[in-house]
């Protein structure tokens, strides 16, 4: 099998925990609009497919059927004010230091706003981990369509074949798969009870150790007999 290369990952729910501002500022929201919240296991379910579909849903969930314009905008205003309410997963600084040691590039590729990434990356200190950062509202086809993994191969000279996509739902290993991309699939972030076996994952991990100890181990040229 072809050694790997790059490594690609997904943000929130694969390096990130970030539940905890997404859901303060959806909950302020849903509130201001709707009278009636949300509570952090709905925020779970319902992220993954950048910012104007998270607050879509929320408002879904509660029969709103006015323009969401509005939404949006106080949605962008609160979350700019919860950010920083995440915690990166534990092993993720140690191991994205490992990967990056080991000559491997990596990228960052999200369906979070690049209104958010930037800082949001800057402030946990994962920034200088990435060669390339690809944002949701930066692609024609944001995740699940391959168009950004395809983006950050070309821009790497590389095959899909040589990089692997790490992730925690379907929205990151549905166009891994589509490319021939092997994906690594993490089982403690937002898959919306998803069944990530359909994707055909190398494995499915419960934490960030196991995830570096597979992309080392898929980098290494396999041993001639």
């Amino acid at each position: 099998m072809t050694p790997v290369t790059a490594i690609l990952f997904d943000l929130d729910g694969t390096l990130v925990d970030s539940a905890r501002g997404i859901h303060a500022a959806l909950n302020e929201v849903l509130t201001t609009l709707t009278g009636h919240g949300c509570s952090i296991d709905d925020v779970r379910r319902w992220v993954g497919n950048g910012p104007e579909k998270l607050v879509e849903r929320g408002l879904y969930s509660h029969g709103y059927e006015d323009d969401a314009s509005r939404a949006h905008a106080l949605f962008r205003e609160a979350y700019q004010r919860t950010l920083m309410q995440a915690d990166i997963y534990p092993g993720v600084i140690k191991g994205l230091a490992t990967l990056q040691h080991q000559g491997l590039r990596l990228a960052c590729i999200t369906n979070k706003s690049s209104h958010f990434t930037g800082t949001f990356l800057a402030e946990l200190g994962l920034a200088p981990f990435f060669d390339r950062v690809v944002c949701g509202d930066e692609v024609e086809r944001p995740k699940p369509d391959p168009q950004s993994l395809v983006q950050v191969c070309a821009e790497f000279g590389i095959e899909p074949a040589e990089a692997i996509m790490v992730g925690d739902s379907e929205n990151d290993l549905k166009p891994a798969h589509a490319l021939g991309m092997r994906g690594i699939a993490v089982g403690y972030g937002y898959h919306g009870n998803v069944p990530l076996e359909a994707f055909h994952p190398l494995a499915i991990v419960d934490d960030f150790e196991s995830v570096v100890a597979l992309c080392l181990a898929a980098a290494s040229p396999a041993p001639q007999h």
